[in-house]
This record gives C-alpha cells, structure tokens and sequence, in this order.
C-alpha cells in the first residue's frame, strides 16, 4: 500500500481497478484540516485525464504493472503487432503476440518501423500501453529544397518521413537522408551516422 505522501510524478496505481499514473500532485494543509493530495491522474489505458483527492486514511495499491521487452512485426489496416522473445527480461511473459488497435497507439504510430524494438505494459496480463525509444532513425521520403536566400539562422522546413509523419527540419536536410527524431517531442534531433 501507498501512503498519499508516495504519489508522486510517474507513480502508477490502480485505482478502481485500472491503472493510473501521477502526473501532478500538490500537498495541501488548510487550516485545521486534515492535509489532501490533490493530484492529476492519467487512465494509462484511455489516456483519459482526471482531477483526484486523496486523504491520508485512502488505501492507495500501486498498480502491477509488467514490462515485456517486444518488437514492431508489422501492421494490418487498423492493427499493429508486436512479438516478445521467449528469453531475456521478458520470460514472465513469454514469447507473445501482441495487437494494439490504431486508437491505441495514438501518435506513436508515426515512428513505428518493422523490427523496431519496444516495451509494452502489461495490466493483469493485458497489454495496455507501447513504450519507444526515446529517438528513431527515420528516412526522409519528401522534403522541399531550400529556396535561394534561406540563410536565416535556425530556418526549418516541413519533411515527410517514410512512416508518413511530417517533422519540421533544418534547410539542409534532403531526401534520402536518414536523421534522428525524438519521440517524446517529435521534433528533429539530428542528422543520423550512416
């Protein structure tokens, strides 16, 4: 069990039986009042986010989240599949398929290439949420050239990356090129090391 103390940043519990993490809490003592935790919870699996008080005598349990190391297989219309290894740190889990639908996966199908490898959570043995790396190597199938006179410093133009996404990049990047964008932001990291 948690205390109210504990709920901080990043915490996942389960509440209501599904899983919620943290993403803000303030600790507030009004005068003569017992102290609350007002906290800012996200549902991990709706993504849905919501207003949440707690009070020291809550029973608050930490949500049984699993993690299982996995890889981008492929994709049919509306599904993406990924594919864990019988070994390694995911061997509580097993070798497994996994599909998420695309409502699921939200913005992170734009970064999505076969065999890329992932982490996917785990809530009673639900495959709930895609965890990526933080950066991805994507080629560039369309960007404009750099117009004559487009010397301002830190000038950036719009490119289409080969999984479909549009990345604002710097004026000297091509077509063909390969460059590193993070996908927290999904903006452009830098050029990729061939």
């Amino acid at each position: 069990m948690l205390s109210m103390n504990d709920l901080k940043p990043g915490v996942v519990i389960d509440l209501e039986g599904e899983p919620y993490e943290v993403l803000e809490s303030n600790h507030n003592k009004v005068a003569q009042r017992r102290p609350v935790m007002q906290t800012k919870i996200r549902n991990v699996i709706t993504g849905k986010v919501r207003a949440q008080t707690f009070q020291q005598s809550d029973n608050i349990r930490e949500a049984n989240i699993e993690r299982a190391v996995s890889k981008f297989i492929y994709r049919t219309k509306d599904e993406f599949f990924f594919q864990t290894d019988s070994g390694g740190p995911s061997t509580a889990v097993g070798a497994r398929k996994f599909g998420f639908k695309e409502d699921m996966l939200g913005d992170k199908i734009g970064y999505l290439k076969k065999d890329m490898p992932v982490e996917i959570y785990l809530f009673k043995q639900k495959p709930i949420s895609v965890k990526l790396p933080i950066k991805v190597v994507l080629e560039v199938k369309d960007a404009p050239p750099a117009a004559r006179g487009d010397t301002v410093q830190g000038a950036l133009k719009d490119a289409v990356m080969e999984t479909g996404i549009t990345v604002k990049v710097p004026l000297f990047v091509e077509v063909g090129q390969k460059i590193e964008v993070d996908t927290r932001t999904g903006e452009y990291a830098r050029r990729a090391s061939e």
